[in-house]
């Protein structure tokens, strides 16, 4: 029980000292582990092989996660301090008033906390008078209930206190770990039961949260009204929300979304190996026929989610540690051939989610600070676990791009940020999955802009391919499409009839069909631009107004082949050098 003299000595500041300390050590082991990801470890990938160069990478691996580690729950540390302070701030206040208050009425408050009154008047021996207190008209309210009342007051800021005190105290308690070397998926469980236990015990603390139907506008000045020490609580309590807030800076947004990575993939990684077995038959009989098991379907469909998500977070992390890579899929490059420029940039993780068909958002270097951005949308049958593709795609336009004469500064974004239709029929002939992805892609958009360093040329084009095509020609229907350049390949339809009904300058639309890609003559009848009865208009058509990109690639999903001027074209436009595309 915290009594009265401790409430009336303690100072919530101090709490508040001890939580700035550990945001200091959450920072350094942030700083140590960016560091050691993209100085130090790239460099080591970028310019030396060998076993002993492998040993070493390992190593620093493994420290970096360590720091990351630390970041995290020192982070959770501080909140929980922040959090006891301002409970015990809040206890002491009403302790202080009801001080005040029986003070201001004659009385005294002793070192115990009870509360002594103005002894009543004695008349006769064993009479007593008391006089009347103030109160309304027919409730009069003596002295000593004055009294009991103050003490009551002070009792329950006592209570609050020793609240407070206990549940912190268990709280605090259980923010350890084993002290080892090696991060494994049980310390991530860990941490999210942390993080659950921390954000229980705070409660109230913080709930200044910004509604989801907020603006990236709003979204980013909300943040900037926080201290660097809020922003970091907010990430240890609500990494998955704050990791999908438009707007907000790439480097947050990712060290928010790599807590709940991490913390994602040790859950999924426990389910599949606590599944149960295998329910037994996997057929039964129906009628005359034999039909699967409802209960085998169900635990089949729960195992291939688990396998398919792990295996899209394995390729994600791969993105991680391929920082530095000249060279990171020379497997998938044609004979002959090798990239130039440097090594891969640092990954930013913008958003992620695995359930259903699974959602991530990775860009190739940090579009804040990118004087060119290109966003690219994938289309059918799009899901976490075939992000392998994306990714690949991904780094092979940053690699073209930033390549280019001048050493432009670029930065590549695989959005993977709707849910995508899971097949070419009858699925993708529906357009309620880009309607549905449309405004999400917008909004995107929109927050790439809000937080660009204007320090920096904001150069912004948009490539996308197949359906998601349809997704880029909804999103400029349903608003304002915020792209300097679209770029289409093997379009089926983007919903409207004209270039200039992408909302970009005329001239900016450009588009690719490749020789053997049969989408866009089989997709015209669904999503190109119905004119008349017959007639579909789709962007390879010239009636539509795009300017038509020369391609030595072919079939439907080979436009980002490494060396290819398909994928060179696009990397023309991504850094603006217009004049040097090459045009049918």
């Amino acid at each position: 029980m915290v009594t009265f003299a401790q409430l009336k000595a303690v100072d919530p500041a101090q709490f508040e000292q001890a939580a700035d300390g550990w945001h200091k050590v959450s920072s350094s082991a942030s700083a140590a582990k960016d560091r050691l990801d993209n100085e130090i470890n790239a460099k080591l990938r970028g310019g030396l092989k060998g076993q002993g160069v492998g040993a070493a990478l390992g190593r620093l691996e493994r420290l970096s996660e360590n720091f990351h580690y630390m970041q995290v729950e020192c982070s959770l540390i501080l909140t929980a301090l922040n959090g006891l302070a301002s409970e015990l701030r809040a206890a002491k206040k009403k302790l202080d008033n009801a001080v005040q208050d029986a003070q201001d009425a004659g009385m005294t408050v002793k070192e115990d906390g009870s509360v002594e009154y103005k002894p009543p008047l004695v008349l006769l021996p064993g009479q007593e008078y008391e006089p009347p207190g103030n109160g309304t008209p027919f409730v009069t309210t003596t002295p000593k209930q004055q009294a009991q009342a103050f003490a009551d007051r002070i009792g329950d800021a006592l209570k609050d206190a020793t609240d407070a005190d206990g549940k912190y105290a268990k709280t605090l308690g259980k923010l350890i770990t084993v002290a080892d070397l090696s991060v494994t998926k049980d310390d991530w469980t860990d941490a999210a039961k942390d993080r659950g236990d921390v954000k229980k015990t705070v409660g109230d603390y913080l709930r200044d949260f910004p509604n989801k139907d907020m603006s990236p506008k709003n979204n980013a000045l909300w943040w900037k009204s926080l201290s660097k020490e809020e922003q970091a609580e907010y990430i240890s309590l609500y990494p998955a929300s704050i990791g999908k807030l438009d707007g907000l800076p790439a480097e947050d947004r990712d060290e928010a979304n790599r807590i709940w990575f991490n913390e994602q993939r040790a859950k999924y990684q426990t389910e599949l190996a606590n599944l149960p077995p295998e329910p037994k038959p996997k057929y039964i009989l129906a009628g005359r026929s034999m039909v699967l098991n409802r209960e085998w379907t169900k635990w089949d469909e729960h195992k291939k989610h688990l396998e398919s998500s792990l295996n899209g977070m394995k390729r994600i992390q791969m993105r991680f540690d391929d920082t530095g890579k000249v060279d990171a899929f020379d497997n998938t490059r044609p004979s002959g051939y090798k990239p130039t420029g440097d090594g891969l940039p640092p990954a930013y993780l913008l958003d992620f989610d695995p359930e259903k068909n699974g959602r991530a958002i990775i860009a190739n270097g940090d579009p804040d600070k990118a004087d060119h951005t290109a966003v690219m949308v994938g289309g059918t049958n799009g899901t976490l676990g075939g992000i392998n593709k994306p990714v690949i795609a991904g780094t092979n336009l940053w690699q073209a791009a930033s390549a280019m004469p001048g050493d432009p500064k670029v930065s590549t974004i695989t959005w993977h940020g709707y849910d995508a239709p899971q097949s070419f029929f009858p699925e993708a002939m529906k357009d309620k999955y880009a309607d549905k992805a449309g405004p999400d892609l917008n909004q995107f958009l929109s927050g790439l802009h809000t937080a660009h360093d204007p320090s920096a040329n904001d150069h912004l084009s948009v490539q996308a391919q197949s359906y998601g095509t349809v997704v880029v020609g909804s999103a400029a229907r349903q608003g304002t499409l915020e792209a300097d350049d679209v770029m289409l390949s093997g379009s089926p339809g983007v919903q409207v009839g004209r270039a200039k009904d992408l909302d970009v300058p005329e001239g900016h639309v450009w588009n690719q069909k490749a020789e053997g890609d049969w989408v866009p003559k089989w997709g015209a009848p669904t999503h190109g631009h119905h004119e008349g009865l017959t007639q579909f208009i789709t962007p390879k058509d010239p009636i539509f107004g795009a300017n038509q990109m020369s391609t030595d690639t072919h079939g439907h999903g080979n436009y980002w082949l490494a060396g290819s001027e398909s994928l060179e074209n696009q990397a023309r436009v991504v850094v603006g050098r217009y004049d040097e595309v090459q045009l049918k």
